[in-house]
């Protein structure tokens, strides 16, 4: 049974060592893009619904070959649309940032052209501000940090020259309970020094 697991270890890393020495060397990465977040139901009847948001990011990282591994600084942005329920008078508006900080890790899918499949997932904490005006209340403002997590898929298109052009799909969450889920399509660039 040593030998089988010699040879898988062997093997395993003949396949990835060609993998690992292309394309290796730090990198720099920017984008932008939608953020829809989901309704916030909360356990008294109090309904929070958000208009469509907007979202930026900024990363340093290192390119492995078909990983990646990053150090991600975003900041999120949602207008609230509506807020529902008991003893909530009605024209309630307001807003919801979050500035984050993540450790994301990639895997790049090799298909030996311009274009590169990747999957990722990340790691962090959001830092996330709330400020509700309410008629005949005035403006309340309240914070809390928490930790948080992203799924990422998308593809990147090799432009030459030492830079990629992106476009995907993220899932952002944030492990409170009372934080919507939200669901980020972006587009950037990243480029390697």
């Amino acid at each position: 049974m040593k030998r089988f697991w010699m040879f898988a270890i062997v093997a395993w890393m003949l396949m990835v060592s060609p993998a690992l020495a292309a394309d290796q060397g730090l990198y720099a990465s920017l984008g932008a893009g939608a953020s829809l977040a989901t309704d916030i139901d909360e356990s008294d009847g109090t309904k929070i619904s958000f208009d469509p948001g907007w979202h930026v990011t900024g990363a340093v990282g290192y390119d492995l070959g078909q990983f990646r591994v990053e150090g991600e600084i975003g900041y999120r942005m949602f207008d609230i649309d509506t807020v529902t329920g008991p003893g909530v008078p009605p024209g309630v508006t307001g807003d919801v940032t979050a500035l984050t900080f993540m450790a994301n890790g990639y895997y790049d899918v090799d298909l030996d052209s311009s274009i590169t499949p990747y999957v990722g997932f990340g790691l962090g904490i959001s830092d996330a501000d709330i400020e509700v005006i309410a008629p005949g209340f005035g403006t309340l403002k309240g914070g809390d940090t928490e930790f948080s997590y992203q799924v990422m898929a998308g593809a990147g298109w090799d432009m030459g020259s030492n830079m990629v052009l992106t476009a995907g799909y993220r899932y952002f969450g944030i492990a409170d309970s009372e934080s919507p889920d939200i669901h980020e399509f972006n587009i950037g660039a990243r480029f390697m020094f």
